[in-house]
């Protein structure tokens, strides 16, 4: 691994209004220059324990100075492209995990999970993800999206206006994630690599958060909150606020030296 980068952190996760329980996890670990979120999917059994065991495996692959057993045309290429290979296969790992682990216990049958990770290098940021958990950069005062949701609805936007009378026969299922971790033995996960600046914010956060907090708002608060457990805390109780439709986390990250 890499020396130890200067990296803030803050993270938090809530219930919401409107769950008895969260099904969220997250870790935020500036020491290995990981974090992630994985939102268990509410319509699945045990959607807490596909979530925790998403982070868990993907934090373990970290811990460990292991080379993973796959092969990948990449195995040779530079540090970069390793990092990349890296986030990329423990989250397959974890996606196998889960889906036996579905399979092996009556209670956490057809568990799954969405999943969104940044690892921060230097210079480089390595992003995978799978379903509707984000990731966000905040850069000189304005936001961006950097993941594409797995869903119905940006399938069906991307496929252009042949796709609009399909868009409304959805009924509300618009929304309903067309991939996840633990729902079969692999999974196709999106990563992107991404040059950095000093002074970065990351926020990768559940649906929970941007689904009833506009873009704007978000950036606004990370635009005047420096503190970053002070700017979790505000996009928590505005998602709270907005009706806490569901569990919501949100973990940023501050690259030093802005």
């Amino acid at each position: 691994m890499y020396p130890q980068l200067a990296i803030e952190a803050a993270a938090l996760s809530d219930v919401g209004r409107r769950r008895s329980h969260n099904e969220d996890s997250f870790a935020a670990l500036p020491c290995l220059g990981l974090f992630m979120v994985a939102d268990g999917l509410g319509g699945n059994a045990a959607g807490e324990v596909a979530s925790r065991m998403a982070i868990e495996f993907v934090k373990g692959c970290f811990e460990v100075d292991e080379d993973l057993e796959e092969t990948w045309p990449y195995g040779t290429g530079s540090a970069h492209d390793r990092d990349e290979v890296r986030l990329v296969m423990s989250v397959r790992r974890a996606n196998r995990a889960i889906y036996e682990a579905g399979h092996m216990h009556h209670q956490t049958r057809g568990m799954a999970t969405t999943f969104a990770g940044v690892l921060l290098g230097p210079g480089m940021a390595y992003i995978a993800h799978v379903g509707d958990t984000r990731v966000y950069r905040m850069r000189a005062g304005k936001l961006e999206r950097l993941t594409r949701d797995h869903t119905l609805l940006e399938e069906l936007l991307s496929a252009g206006d042949a796709a609009l009378a399909a868009l409304e026969a959805l009924n509300g299922r618009a929304n309903a994630v067309t991939r996840a971790l633990g729902c079969d033995k692999s999974v196709d996960i999106e990563s992107r690599v991404e040059a950095t600046a000093p002074g970065d914010i990351f926020l990768v956060c559940s649906d929970g958060l941007w689904g009833p907090v506009p873009e704007a708002r978000i950036e606004g608060v990370l635009g005047r909150h420096r503190d970053l457990s002070l700017a979790a805390t505000l996009l928590v109780d505005i998602a709270n606020e907005a009706g806490g439709p569901d569990n919501v986390t949100c973990v940023l990250a501050r690259l030093g030296g802005g």
